[in-house]
Formats: structure tokens, sequence, C-alpha cells
């Protein structure tokens, strides 16, 4: 029995779902894998809808759901917009078989170019992006990328950041995908005048256990609802959460830091497969 909404039922809803003017829908795919839908254009941000990482490592990384899309499902979406090279985020199995789509354009940090044209992408699939530039895509849809620190800033030999998070304008309504990354001063500082409506942020956090094990940290629950604050983010959406028992935080530690703090700051959480519907 399925426990939330997947597969065909949630392909017909996406397909279904009709929406006025200033409002865009999101879907959680786990992870921190959204699909939004914003008028007639759709675009997926780090969609892992395979089981790739437990092919390649193993134990303990076994999803603890199976994602609601199957990467077939998803041949309609207009644009992927893959936040850095792990496996969880920039899953090659998920993206090939978007990629076999005649109309879904990647937009990827720039020095991740070279390894998705090792994937078999051509370069009129591929889009690339650096820290601080903007992309006008398509009816609207602006598109600014963001350094991210995965507990460190990394670039490549050209100077090109790997990781990255993406403020996304449809038309005024500001949403911000994190990607992963800690928290640090700078961030807020480019954010606060972009007037972000909604903000994905990782809640999962870090640790001297994991980072033993070469697991590379995130925002914490406290950072999260801190940045989102400083921002005078509108909507906060954590993510990043819940697919991986070992390399998880308990949600609930996020939303009794925002009751006991800021119980005016929006938020919602999702189950997967689930859809929401913002209006600004």
């Amino acid at each position: 029995m399925n426990v939330y909404n997947s597969g065909t039922a949630l392909v017909k809803q996406i397909a279904g779902t009709e929406l006025p003017e200033q409002a865009l829908a999101l879907w959680a795919l786990g992870q921190e894998g959204f699909l939004v839908k914003w008028k007639r254009i759709t675009v997926l941000f780090d969609p892992y809808l395979t089981n790739w990482v437990y092919e390649l490592c193993g134990p303990p990384w076994s999803r603890a759901f199976e994602p609601p899309l199957a990467p077939s499902d998803c041949l309609d979406v207009d644009y992927v917009i893959c936040s850095h090279h792990h496996e969880d985020h920039m899953d090659k199995l998920t993206l090939q078989a978007i990629g076999q789509s005649a109309k879904t354009r990647f937009v990827v940090p720039r020095a991740h170019l070279p390894l998705m044209k090792e994937w078999g992408f051509r370069d009129e699939q591929l889009i690339g992006i650096s820290h601080g530039q903007t992309l006008q895509l398509e009816s609207g849809l602006r598109l600014e990328a963001f350094a991210a620190k995965h507990e460190q800033f990394e670039q490549d030999e050209a100077g090109e950041h790997k990781f990255l998070g993406y403020v996304a304008n449809f038309e005024g309504i500001h949403l911000y995908h994190a990607g992963d990354t800690v928290g640090f001063p700078e961030l807020v500082t480019w954010l606060q005048s972009r007037q972000i409506d909604i903000a994905l942020l990782p809640i999962n956090g870090r640790d001297f256990v994991r980072n033993e094990q070469g697991i590379v940290g995130n925002c914490n629950y406290r950072e999260a609802v801190e940045i989102a604050v400083q921002m005078n983010t509108d909507l906060l959406i954590p993510m990043h959460y819940g697919l991986f028992p070992h390399n998880d935080e308990n949600p609930a530690y996020f939303v009794d830091y925002i009751q006991r703090h800021y119980p005016a700051q929006k938020f919602h959480m999702f189950a997967p497969g689930e859809r929401f519907i913002y209006m600004k």
C-alpha cells in the first residue's frame, strides 16, 4: 500500500495542476529533490530518483522510501538544475534517463560540464553556470547562482565553484534552493536583497562521526532557521532529511526551534510526493 502520492497518480496530478497568476506548485521528491511547476514550465532541482548511491557504495546507503517519480516520468520536464556532483544530487542514472528527452535542458555548475559530457550529454542539452551569473531561461524564468560551502568552498583549476545554490525568479516569486551548504555570513549578505519568498535549506547538519566516515556536512536546523529569518524569507522549507537514516536529523528539532524562537516564521514540512501550492 502506498503511503504517499507516487507513480501514475502523481504524474497525473502534476500534469493536471493548473495555477493562477503569481502562484507556483512544488512537489517533494526526497533528499533535495523538488519538482516546481509555474505556468506551463516544469523545473527539477537535484532529482535523485534511483538507488545509485547504494549501487555505488552499498550499506548503509539504502533509501528509506522509494522515489515518488521514476526518471521515465520526467521526460517532459523543461529544466533539470543540479547544485553539485554528489550522487544524491547529480544522479548519473536519473540524468541519463531524462537526457533521452528532446526538450529537457540541464543546468549544472560550469565545473561539472566535462563530467556531463563524459556521461553522454550533448552540448545543446547543457547549460553551465557560475557563481554570480544570471541566466534568462524561458518565458520570464530567471536563474541566479551563488557559491555554497559544502563545509568549505571548493573550486576547479579555472576557479569555478563546484557547489552552488540557486535563486529562481518566477516573475516575482523568488525561490532559493540552497543545494548542500553550511551557513556563512556572505550567503546572507548575497541573498538579503533578493527578497526570497521560498527558501529550501538543508537541515541534516554535520558532526565528528559523519566527518570520520567521509560524509560532508550541511546546515543544521538552527542554521537553516537563522539564515531564513535573516533573509526575511516568507516560507521556509527544510530538506535533506528522511532518506538516509545514518546521515539525518530529526525534523522535529527544526519545528521545535521555530516554535520556540520564531513562531511567526512560516514553514512547511513535506511528505514524499506531496504537492504544495504557493501563492504570493
